[in-house]
């Protein structure tokens, strides 16, 4: 039996090509017309494909056309077969295109603030063209609702419509103020922090069950809290007046490390913090410039610098 398969590739798509125009146009006519060619061509080859596929496609009446339910469903592929010769147009041009214009950018207030001024400057250095307006926020904005181009999001699952792609892990750090440590020892190993005042970060769905992993093996304490807040900062400032133990990113609390303002706690106690994404609109194809965005912030966070400011490196 004679089979679509067995005919030419370009044969299947004229075919395609004419059926898809014809139901588009609401007759032979007009689409013989809109394509420049004679309406018996457009009937020999609808024909041609109904023989093909075996099956009809229209119902041709005096005044109508009418779909069958197997042409319902060719068109479809049609309709998606177009879609991707477009796209493939759109995505050669856009090889050619400059990485320029306004990009929308959304991302969480901590994080922003240590990271996104040297990254947007870099951004700006490489393709002096773009616009970057960038906001800083807690909240989850709505990408498409809003108009943003690109979000950092943390521990996401992501809508449909929406591509999600890793962009780095952050380690927490549990911290402490030399004044608070200076009435006893240190703790040696997590469940030793149950005896001790910490920060929680209220944000969070159980602030007070603080996770520790070494060589693999979790374990879990139920640490006590005095004070709960939703805001790293505000933590961080309280943990360097000796408030209590705090648990932060080890972005937001290297630099006071470092300093002596603020001492590591149980180093060798893995704390694993936050996975970053990149969260974006799903288009067809995607712009020069998102894309260039995104190859960018993925390779500027895996620079080693960056690494070691979120405890990677």
């Amino acid at each position: 039996m004679n089979t679509i398969e067995h005919k030419p590739a370009l044969q299947q798509l004229q075919w395609a090509l004419a059926f898809a125009s014809v139901v588009e146009h609401g007759s032979f006519t007009a689409a013989a017309a809109a394509q420049q060619v004679s309406k018996a061509l457009l009937s020999k080859q609808l024909r041609q494909l109904e023989a093909a596929l075996g099956s009809q496609l229209l119902y041709r009446t005096t005044r109508r056309l009418l779909l069958t339910e197997a042409g319902t469903l060719y068109l479809a592929h049609c309709h998606d077969w177009l879609a991707r010769v477009a796209a493939a147009n759109s995505a050669v041009a856009e090889l050619r295109a400059e990485v320029a214009g306004k990009l929308r950018l959304t991302v969480p207030t901590s994080f922003g603030g240590v990271f996104m001024a040297q990254a947007l400057l870099a951004l700006r250095a490489r393709y002096p063209a773009l616009l970057i307006e960038l906001d800083l926020s807690t909240r989850a904005r709505d990408l498409e609702a809003e108009g943003f181009d690109l979000a950092i999001r943390a521990n996401f699952t992501p809508p449909e419509r929406m591509i999600s792609r890793p962009l780095a892990e952050v380690a927490d750090w549990v911290v402490a103020a030399p004044a608070l440590l200076r009435a006893r020892a240190a703790p040696q190993q997590p469940a030793d922090l149950a005896a001790w005042p910490c920060i929680c970060n209220s944000h969070f769905p159980h602030p007070q069950q603080w996770t520790f992993s070494q060589q693999g093996v979790l374990s879990e304490v139920a640490v006590s809290a005095p004070i709960m807040v939703n805001d790293y900062n505000l933590i961080r400032n309280l943990a360097l007046q000796a408030a209590g133990v705090a648990r932060l990113p080890a972005y937001l609390v290297g630099a006071d490390v470092a300093a002596g303002r603020l001492q590591r706690l149980l180093p060798q106690y893995g704390a694993r913090g936050q996975q970053l994404y990149l969260v974006y609109p799903q288009r067809l194809p995607q712009p020069a410039k998102l894309r260039a965005l995104v190859d960018f912030l993925q390779q500027w966070f895996a620079a080693p610098q960056q690494a070691g400011l979120l405890g990677g490196g």
